[in-house]
């Protein structure tokens, strides 16, 4: 196999053997094992074995994990007072990003290694919790995705270019979903959030808790306070990815939006 040729193979077995919490000499084992012991040219001697290897996945494997992590960097740390949130389980779909200030905002990515296929589950299920929604998918794929979004769904696309960069570009915004269930949205949360935030007395069933809550407030209350839940949920773990931003390689965002380990001593 001509590695010349052959980079987007090469990239997509590091990425699944690559772990965050391997140790550096776990990954130059894994680098050098897939490229017959010897470093890629693409390789940089002024980067760590991590820092290489992010920067090569980046360049040569746009997959989930990548654009969604430039597409936090160009887009979604670019404005303030907001939390997102990363794989929330919405209905039966499992949402990729979610960003909530005074307007929650669902963000689905489809690379160019995935189909349409479940688009109109997932569509329907993001309508009936967010305000907005909106699809990540490239440029090329943008006129094989359109036929499965309804008219309100809002749409970035992205390009990588010859050096690896990201641009995303708004091609549509969303329009306000017109479809939102405060069923939808209480079946999304657990039975503490349900009786932290809506003031709901402990019930045997989360079932029941949801009746409750629906039958003692409004629509409009139930949306605020869905979002105010969120942010106040996962505002811990979104302050931590901004803080340590500047420290944290893209492909490792999500590994540590969920453990909240200091990136000084997993990287060492």
């Amino acid at each position: 196999m001509s590695k010349k040729n052959n980079y987007f193979e090469y990239a997509k077995l590091l990425s699944n053997q690559y772990s965050t919490f391997l140790s550096n000499a776990s990954v130059e084992h894994k680098v050098l094992e897939i490229f017959d012991g010897q470093l890629p040219s693409q390789f940089d001697d002024d980067l760590t074995i991590r820092e290489s290897l992010n920067k090569f996945l980046l360049h040569h494997y746009p997959n989930e994990t990548t654009i969604k992590s430039t597409f936090i960097n160009n887009v979604l740390l670019k404005t303030n007072n907001h939390v997102s949130i990363f794989e929330l389980n919405v209905g039966k779909s499992r949402l990729d990003l979610c960003k909530i200030n005074g307007i929650s905002k669902a963000y689905e990515i489809k690379t160019d290694l995935d189909t349409p296929r479940r688009l109109n589950q997932q569509m329907t299920d993001y309508f009936q919790v967010f305000d907005e929604v909106y699809l990540i998918c490239s440029e090329k794929n943008l006129n094989i995705m359109l036929p499965h979004l309804q008219k309100e769904c809002g749409v970035y696309t992205y390009n990588v270019t010859k050096k690896g960069r990201y641009i995303f570009k708004k091609y549509r915004q969303a329009s306000t979903s017109n479809y939102i269930s405060s069923l939808a949205q209480l079946s999304a949360l657990t039975k503490k959030d349900l009786f932290s935030f809506f003031k709901c007395p402990h019930l045997e069933t989360k079932d029941a808790m949801i009746n409750f809550i629906i039958n003692n407030k409004t629509d409009k209350e139930i949306n605020k306070l869905f979002k105010l839940c969120l942010k106040n949920k996962f505002r811990e773990n979104w302050g931590f990815l901004v803080d340590n931003n500047s420290d944290i390689l893209e492909i490792d965002y999500q590994w540590f939006f969920k453990n909240l380990l200091s990136p000084k001593i997993v990287y060492l």
